[in-house]
């Protein structure tokens, strides 16, 4: 009797043992994948440095930007969530970094998704009207790609540390928990199916349009070669797009259901 009742007193919740051993996992995880990464990243860099036909081509350009911003994350921001799942606390426990964090995290993060439904269509506009986006790349190409990294930093900097509300930081939780602006009726929602969840939709319309206009030029196309390189330039879409959009969306749909049913009314 008194065997089973001091079993029971000392026995661990299954969710904090399940909690432990998925963050063991996930720093393991960002550990072995981190520095191949960055090493990837580097040879990348290098090989654009020493050809400089392949960053003047404007189909490669988009790539390479995101994997810039990939790179960035890997190396200024990863490293936290590596100290976090190591330590089981925010590396600096103090609110500026925490306001600093999270500005960096979500700025990156909206970048990413940004450029990735930005890629999406100009993809299509590449394979299907080369012409007219080559003749007007500054206001196709260009500017969106810069209104692209600007907006998102300028609006989570302005979110986060301007807006008038005080975050109550958890220097437990990853990240530090969540911003308070988050939790603002309508700047909540409005960030993450603005700039998380309609990215994604962008992403799939784009590709499955794509699809199946790559699949009609087969049929009608003679010349094999064009549509061979037509469908290359595809299948390099669906590879950036692709473990974004698998990684992402369940977040995205767990993270807007979380918020309205939060959300006062």
């Amino acid at each position: 009797m008194s065997s089973s009742l001091d079993n029971s007193s000392i026995a661990i919740p299954a969710h904090i043992l399940n909690w432990a051993l998925s963050k063991k996992i996930t720093f393991w995880s960002l550990i072995i994948l981190i520095f191949p990464s960055v090493i990837g990243s580097f040879l990348v860099f290098y090989g654009v440095i020493r050809k400089k036909e392949i960053r003047h081509r404007i189909k490669n350009q988009l790539v390479l930007l995101i994997l810039v911003v990939h790179f960035v994350q890997a190396v200024f921001e990863l490293p936290f969530t590596i100290i976090y799942l190591h330590r089981g606390q925010v590396p600096v426990a103090s609110n500026a970094f925490c306001d600093y964090w999270q500005t960096l995290i979500t700025t990156l993060n909206i970048v990413s998704l940004q450029l990735n439904a930005h890629l999406s269509i100009e993809r299509y506009l590449l394979i299907f009207h080369n012409t007219f986006i080559q003749k007007y790349n500054i206001s196709l190409h260009y500017a969106p790609a810069i209104f692209l990294i600007i907006a998102p930093l300028l609006f989570t900097f302005i979110c986060i540390i301007s807006y008038p509300c005080e975050s109550t930081y958890d220097y437990n939780a990853v990240v530090c928990g969540v911003a308070c602006y988050t939790l603002d009726p309508i700047l909540g929602p409005f960030t993450w199916f603005f700039w998380c969840l309609l990215p994604l939709v962008l992403v799939v319309v784009s590709n499955l349009f794509l699809i199946i206009q790559v699949a009609l030029q087969k049929r009608r196309m003679l010349q094999t070669n064009v549509w061979k390189k037509n469908l290359a330039m595809t299948l390099q879409l669906f590879a950036v797009t692709g473990v974004l959009y698998v990684s992402w969306l369940p977040i995205i749909l767990t993270s807007v259901i979380n918020i309205i049913h939060l959300t006062p009314v």
